[in-house]
């Protein structure tokens, strides 16, 4: 049983490089390297737990720092994978500081004013203070997905752990502190300290690993439901996704009026034409980000083909969809697109309908689209609604 905390460790280690490498074959395009931080931080943490339990090396003085230098170094690595799974970091001379910070005066209590228990504290209280720097570098978590909170007060409840378990235990150690130094090896490893660190690292160990291989499998499916339900240029919602996130935007405004808008560039085929596709494709994103910033985070932004979007608009009527997209031709319009000449002007026309309850919504959109074909055919750039017809743009 001495071994089985270390093994599990590394148990732990293989399966998180095991996922990265299955989800870099399996969805190329998908950022999972933090998985193989995990990894790194976990096969660390094992080694430091081996090199204690098997006395390796075996003098005292060196084996304290080499398992500290790698306890230390394993939390480092840790909090730098939890982080970089939201594409943060710290600054990089945070870990060479927090490492020294601990290991010189761990190496002082050690070598020059030997002490234990003072030892003890700074290596637990120290790998503590780790993961809190790390909870309050990654407060944004708590607002995030269900999974982000997860992975927040999982990094918590691993920092408070350091502190309670040394609090509750390091009497042991105390009681023992003024034997000779060769009973107080074999009472040490036998003190209540040394077994429930080894129990807490066994459970807390698994605890976290378990819940770290939760939130990465949650990761890597919303990866996977992103790229299945989003267009891969602009990163709006695709058809599909527009069906699925429909039926929660309907579930979410069943008693309110939902309004239908349909818009798309005017002349794009002569921005393709006359910059080339890769132009047209970088005004097709600045045109669906001008898009997304405009709605809210209720609301639905999809490209259905082409340079043709659909805007879903829940518990808002025509009329406030019409000013809705009036305020968006207006800025389309005067905004300068950079991948242009600074005397092309950009434009866009929306055609508006009223979504019938229990309809289809590609009903709607079509209804939409040819009321975007009657503006357009008025002369493009402006804004058509059901019910509300302009002869000129505003």
């Amino acid at each position: 049983m001495t071994f089985v905390p270390s093994a599990l460790l590394a148990l732990f280690a293989l399966t998180f490089c095991g996922i990265w490498g299955a989800c870099r074959i399996a969805v190329p395009d998908h950022k999972c390297n933090y998985l193989l931080i995990y990894g790194a931080g976990f096969l660390v943490f094992s080694m430091a737990l081996f090199s204690q339990v098997a006395h390796l090396p075996p003098d005292g003085g060196y084996n304290a720092m080499i398992s500290g230098t790698l306890y230390i170094g394993a939390c480092l690595i840790l909090v730098k994978g939890v982080l970089a799974r939201s594409g943060q970091d710290f600054p990089v001379s945070f870990y060479p500081v927090a490492l020294l910070a601990i290991l010189v005066p761990l190496f002082y209590f050690q070598y020059i004013d030997k002490n234990l228990i003072v030892r003890i504290y700074l290596l637990n209280f120290g790998m503590g203070a780790i993961f809190l720097a790390l909870a309050g570098r990654a407060r944004f978590l708590r607002y995030g997905t269900v999974t982000d909170r997860i992975l927040f007060w999982l990094v918590v409840a691993l920092a408070l752990h350091f502190f309670l378990r040394t609090l509750l235990t390091v009497g042991s150690v105390a009681a023992i502190y003024n034997l000779p130094s060769t009973a107080l090896l074999s009472n040490f490893a036998a003190s209540s300290f040394w077994n429930w660190s080894k129990i807490s690292v066994a459970i807390l160990g698994a605890a976290v690993g378990l819940g770290l291989l939760t939130v990465s499998g949650a990761d890597i499916i919303m990866g996977l439901r992103s790229e299945r339900d989003n267009d891969p240029l602009t990163g709006a919602l695709n058809r599909r996704g527009l069906d699925g996130e429909m039926l929660r935007l309907l579930a979410r405004s069943s008693q309110a009026p939902v309004s239908v808008i349909v818009c798309d560039l005017d002349y794009f085929k002569s921005i393709n034409d006359t910059y080339g596709h890769a132009v047209g494709d970088a005004v097709l994103v600045n045109f669906a980000d001008v898009l997304r910033k405009s709605v809210r985070s209720t609301d639905l932004v999809a490209r259905i083909g082409g340079e043709e979007f659909v805007i879903v608009l829940g518990g808002m009527t025509v009329e406030n969809a019409y000013l809705f997209a009036e305020r968006i031709r207006k800025a389309v319009q005067n905004r300068h697109f950079d991948q242009v000449d600074s005397d092309q002007i950009i434009t866009c026309t929306f055609g508006i309908t009223r979504y019938r309850k229990n309809e289809d919504l590609w009903a709607a959109v079509k209804r939409a689209d040819e009321i975007l074909y009657a503006a357009k055919k008025a002369g493009r750039n402006r804004t058509y609604a059901e019910g509300i017809q302009r002869p000129f743009a505003a």
